[in-house]
């Protein structure tokens, strides 16, 4: 759907280049449906409105509401992702993603990585660095990579999820204020199970029971290797009840969109 217009079968639309696309310069939301029911969409959106204040990005979100529970309707498959971006020049973009499939757990490659401070709890279209480092890991024969800073390798996050380790009881994750993204689903996370969080360096992973990889779309997958610092038993009870109980509390927030 492209400014309230949906595309043909064929994804075939009219979009008018703005400085937004050209530069990477806007906001974006992923959201995930279970049979056309969109999961915490009010979150989403409020996340979306502080990604958009923190670029100066005016947004109108009674419209996006609106669109969202038409495309909702529209879309080809009940279970799906849902990417809705905002561009500079005012473009309203939404689009209908694949749920990914996952055969078997997740290896995970470090990535050195700064944060950029202007951008710090944004979600914005400037993710090509992300990519980049999803890319590497791929190559290098690993599911995604795990970003940790540059300076003094402290475990950040994936390109597009959170990332947590399972340690005296608790899923832990890295402090907000590192410049980690404010994920919903670990928002969810906190939910189901006790959770904390504290600053830390890669080398100390080898030292938890398990690792979770976790977003709006993936909701939680287990972390079988960070490749160099740790291993894990992706399918020790523990790491599989924290998995079940992420993804229980995160289908129950599923709601009509209208």
């Amino acid at each position: 759907m492209i400014d309230g217009h949906l595309a043909g079968p064929d994804g075939a639309g009219r979009l008018g280049v703005d400085d937004g696309l050209v530069r990477g310069d806007g906001v974006f939301e992923g959201m995930r449906l279970y049979g056309r029911r969109p999961r915490t969409p009010r979150e989403h959106l409020d996340r979306l409105e502080r990604s958009a204040r923190a670029v100066a990005l005016p947004l109108d979100r009674a419209l996006l509401e609106r669109e969202l529970a038409a495309f909702c309707e529209a879309v080809s498959e009940p279970d799906c992702g849902v990417r809705l971006m905002v561009t500079r020049g005012g473009h309203r973009i939404w689009r209908e993603e694949p749920l990914p499939a996952f055969s078997e757990p997740l290896r995970l490659m470090p990535a050195a990585h700064r944060v950029t401070p202007l951008l710090i709890g944004a979600k914005t279209l400037s993710y090509a660095a992300n990519m980049q480092a999803q890319r590497l890991a791929r190559a290098g024969g690993c599911g995604d990579a795990l970003l940790v800073r540059a300076d003094d390798d402290l475990v950040l996050e994936g390109p597009t999820t959170a990332f947590g380790w399972l340690e005296d009881g608790a899923l832990v994750f890295p402090p907000l204020e590192l410049g980690v993204l404010d994920s919903i689903t670990r928002r969810l996370a906190a939910e189901a199970l006790p959770v904390r969080e504290r600053a830390a360096p890669l080398a100390e992973l080898a030292a938890a029971d398990g690792a979770i990889l976790m977003s709006t779309v993936i909701e939680a997958q287990p972390v079988a290797e960070v490749v160099g610092a740790a291993r894990f038993d992706a399918a020790a009870p523990r790491v599989r009840a924290a998995c079940a109980a992420i993804r229980e509390v995160a289908a129950a927030r599923a709601v009509d969109a209208g």
